[in-house]
């Protein structure tokens, strides 16, 4: 265990990596910390830091919150983890203020970050929680906390908005979704009375009920007026999802619409779409009331699943203005 202070470790830390040619200033980039702005003091769950209020090398190392709250308010990336999809960076965000590096899905490689002489980094607990102390020895480092820790969407939006000195900006791109989300509610309350909605997930390994919870689609759902199936409620209220067996599926009975997609995060491709198959291809799943009449819409898991900014939202927003027309 390294008991040297905090301090010594990070020059320690910086100058190998200098030693390596991670820290070198190569076309375009400059050493971490050389800036120029005043700095402010941000708590976080693992602690107090001083972040610069005008960053300039920024790195975020979740595509959820960090990276789409970063894009959406134009922050001067440099690095960021990004889907491991087609689309790594969704297109219902703006385009990037600038080109950055991809560094993947759900890795923190402290002796690659190091190479972008970072000013700022910003990433969720879970993605932190080993490598805190090794990150933050490269530049001031927030961790935030996520729908993982039962955290809202829009209040974890918020909080990586305020480390980007942009919550006042968040904050009104959060009331014109709330404000697009009412006229819905609004506009479509004769379709939306009495029909009952579940949101499925396939994964790579089964079928699963996207609870009415903290989990961000089931949120967006209940802003714009869906009622959800008695089958869509938690066993526990802290349960994002309920995992069906194919003998299950009859459980989905109660359900007049059904909403689908299929994968999230890393998890795509061939295996996600045989395990589709292997629930959608029985009799059970036929014999269904939303199937047999028509009522099932599949929908992108980069807007449902992976979004976590009022950009998603509207994305989520856009896909129900698109099917709510059948549900009835």
């Amino acid at each position: 265990m390294d008991n040297r202070p905090a301090s010594v470790a990070r020059r320690t830390f910086l100058a190998g990596a200098a030693a390596l040619g991670l820290g070198a200033c190569g076309p375009g980039r400059q050493a971490a910390g050389d800036h120029d702005g005043a700095t402010k003091p941000v708590r976080h769950p693992y602690g107090e830091t001083q972040v610069p209020v005008s960053p300039r090398r920024v790195i975020t190392l979740d595509p959820g919150q960090a990276m789409q709250v970063a894009v959406e308010h134009g922050v001067p990336l440099v690095a960021s983890a990004t889907l491991e999809t087609d689309q790594p960076i969704p297109a219902y965000l703006p385009p990037p203020k600038q080109p950055f590096e991809h560094l993947g899905f759900g890795q923190v490689d402290v002796e690659r970050l190091a190479g972008f002489g970072p000013d700022l980094i910003v990433g969720h607990t879970s993605i932190l929680r080993d490598k805190y102390p090794a990150v933050s020895g490269l530049a001031p480092t927030v961790a935030y906390a996520n729908t993982a820790n039962k955290v809202e969407w829009h209040e974890a939006s918020l909080t990586v908005a305020d480390v980007f000195g942009a919550r006042q900006a968040q904050q009104q791109k959060l009331d014109a979704y709330r404000a697009r989300a009412n006229r819905f509610r609004e506009r479509h309350q004769r379709l939306l009375g009495g029909r009952k909605i579940v949101l499925l997930r396939f994964t790579t390994e089964e079928m699963r009920i996207i609870t009415d919870s903290v989990i961000f689609p089931s949120r967006i759902l209940s802003d714009a007026g869906i009622t959800r199936s008695s089958s869509s409620s938690p066993a526990k209220p802290t349960d994002t999802y309920t995992s069906l067996s194919p003998e299950q599926v009859g459980r989905l009975a109660d359900a007049d619409v059904i909403i689908h997609f299929s994968g999230g995060g890393a998890s795509e491709g061939g295996q996600v779409s045989s395990t589709s198959a292997k629930y959608t291809q029985g009799d059970l799943w036929r014999r269904l009331p939303a199937v047999r009449t028509g009522k099932v819409f599949e929908v992108s898991r980069i807007s449902w699943w992976d979004g976590g900014s009022t950009s998603a939202a509207n994305a989520v927003l856009d896909d129900l203005d698109r099917v709510v027309g059948e549900f009835a």
